[in-house]
């Protein structure tokens, strides 16, 4: 059974190309300071320059460069990080894509552990092994019979193969992809597996409902990571044409416990029907509204929890584990913080790159 989740590359096509600083209606603000070449950093641009996306400016030696990030599409001059295939990324986008196997693996066990910690253990396998596997675009070109310009690629691909009372379960990913887009990817494989494992053989879910569901568990993971950006990429997807919008309004309603049991014990081919309420059904109790807490100006480690088999540490009000990486905001930036590793009374931590120790009980 295989699993798709495509990426449509038409929309990291559209660039503009303006060679002059006039502001047009909907734009945003012009710049203050002196223009700087996102590219090659020459500054002041003066002259013949050009416009990527409305805020990056690029230099006209720049825009001649041949190669072009795979991602966003800006120019790549003297690239550092590239795929086995030949795409290349821009310096912003170098930092953050996932080229290696074993960065792959370890984002599908953090996807994995995260799910299972939201769910209080109900989302795991019973066929612990998964083999996954980092793959190049020429991979998925082949299999489709097109090329790398024209075909549409999928993110990840999934399957579940019954071996006695259990199953070998195997994923594909696709390199080049970022951290956060691949961590999503990561939860929604993973979902698929889980269903391949709960779904009563002879149940025959609606393909978008299957779809729908693997990308709830993708907002969810999402959501308790506080990315935005995956969260409403999600929500906008095509991919479920649109049925992923049905499964997050029936967890909102049933709650996560009742997406579970739907799953294994329904009998439904699709999720049920948003249910409409009575205009004479009792009024919800009145909710005391507080305001929210201030929001954080540093990291605190509040708590600390080491056996000889795991390690959580609960920092800012976040749970974290050894390798585990969440999406914060700290004094009103959002950054991302990774736990690397504990001692008795610290742990220390990467804050976008930066290591940094916090210590139990610091103020």
């Amino acid at each position: 059974m295989n699993m798709k989740l495509p990426l449509l590359l038409a929309s990291l096509l559209a660039s503009t190309d303006l060679s002059v600083a006039a502001q047009t209606l909907g734009s945003p603000a012009p710049p203050s300071g002196p223009l700087t070449c996102v590219v090659c950093a020459k500054t002041p641009l003066v002259g013949k320059y050009f416009v990527h996306n409305q805020t990056n400016h690029i230099c006209a030696e720049c825009e001649q460069l041949p190669t072009r990030c795979a991602l966003c599409r800006l120019p790549v001059k003297d690239p550092t990080t590239k795929t086995t295939d030949g795409r290349s990324f821009c310096r912003a986008d170098a930092a953050n894509v996932v080229v290696a196997q074993d960065e792959a693996t370890k984002l599908f066990a953090q996807a994995r552990s995260e799910l299972s910690t939201l769910s209080d253990g109900s989302i795991s396998l019973r066929s612990a092994a998964v083999a996954v596997q980092l793959v190049d675009v020429d991979y998925w070109n082949a299999k489709a019979g097109g090329d790398g310009a024209t075909t549409m690629h999928r993110l990840g691909f999934s399957i579940s193969r019954p071996i006695g009372s259990g199953f070998a379960h195997n994923v594909i990913l696709m390199s080049g992809q970022l951290r956060t887009t691949t961590l999503s990817t990561c939860a929604h494989e993973f979902a698929h597996l889980w269903l391949n494992e709960n779904l009563k053989p002879e149940r025959k879910l609606d393909p978008d409902t299957r779809e729908a569901l693997c990308e709830l568990f993708a907002f969810k993971l999402a959501a308790r990571r506080g990315d935005t950006n995956e969260i409403a990429r999600i929500k906008v997807n095509p991919y479920t044409k649109g049925v992923v919008l049905s499964a997050l309004e029936f967890e909102a309603r049933e709650g996560l416990p009742g997406v579970i049991s739907w799953v294994r014990n329904g009998t439904e081919v699709v999720l049920p029907a948003t249910r409409v309420a009575s205009a004479t059904a009792a009024p919800e109790p009145v909710r005391e509204l507080r305001p929210p807490p201030p929001p954080a100006t540093k990291l605190e480690l509040r708590s600390l929890l080491r056996t000889s088999k795991r390690t959580v540490a609960v920092i800012n009000g976040e749970r974290f584990e050894l390798g585990s990486e969440l999406s914060m905001l700290i004094d009103g930036k959002r950054r991302l913080v990774r736990l690397e590793s504990a001692a008795e009374s610290y742990v220390i931590v990467t804050v976008d790159g930066a290591r940094q120790t916090l210590q139990l009980g610091a103020k």
